[in-house]
């Protein structure tokens, strides 16, 4: 008598019924320990999560962000480098190197949307595949002088090129450091934080 005779020993032994009864929960049996293997198998039927900058909003806020800043650093660094939204392209390429050296940002793909008129080109076409995905969408707000920015993390359920719809009550933000907001991000996106309800 085999393992799971003896587990279904209890049963009334009637013939058809108990024969049909152990085929059922044979097949559950079988389903149940190929969801276990599934979820026990690092990287199983997992999408690793995907991030995609949103320059155009990045590089546009630090534009603005230097028209209005009152503090002699913020002047003086907002002069120097002349366009504003070089300080927003900054800011994302500092998070990106932040993200790619971060142990915890493993398996998080990390992709740009184009700022239309500062790269000279629209990459949407290139980041068809992305949208349609499950993803999250990046704001990177530059405060000029300042060594602490803020961030803003919008979740979208994917499904067609324009990126689905956007996840109700799933926006995280924050502010920090570079290497703060690259690990926060991070924590974010591979769910190692608190799931918010």
């Amino acid at each position: 008598m085999s393992s799971f005779d003896r587990m279904l020993g209890w049963f009334p032994h009637t013939r058809g019924g108990c024969d049909m009864l152990k085929s059922v929960l044979f097949r559950l049996w079988l389903m149940g320990s190929a969801a276990l293997i599934a979820v026990l198998t690092p990287g199983a039927a997992v999408a690793e999560p995907i991030i995609i900058i949103s320059s155009q909003h990045n590089l546009e806020y630090a534009r603005r962000a230097c028209s209005y800043v009152k503090d002699a650093e913020g002047i003086a660094e907002c002069k120097f480098v002349g366009d504003g939204r070089n300080l927003g392209r900054k800011l994302e390429n500092e998070v990106r190197s932040g993200m790619a050296t971060n142990p915890r940002c493993q398996g998080v793909d990390v992709f740009r949307q184009n700022h239309p008129d500062y790269d000279g080109k629209i990459n949407f076409d290139e980041l068809a595949d992305q949208m349609k995905q499950v993803h999250w969408t990046l704001f990177l707000e530059y405060n000029p002088g300042q060594t602490t920015h803020n961030w803003t993390l919008f979740p979208w359920a994917g499904g067609d090129v324009s990126g689905g719809e956007l996840v109700p009550g799933g926006m995280v933000e924050g502010e920090g450091t570079v290497s703060l907001i690259a690990d926060q991000i991070c924590t974010v996106v591979t769910k190692r934080g608190a799931n918010i309800h």
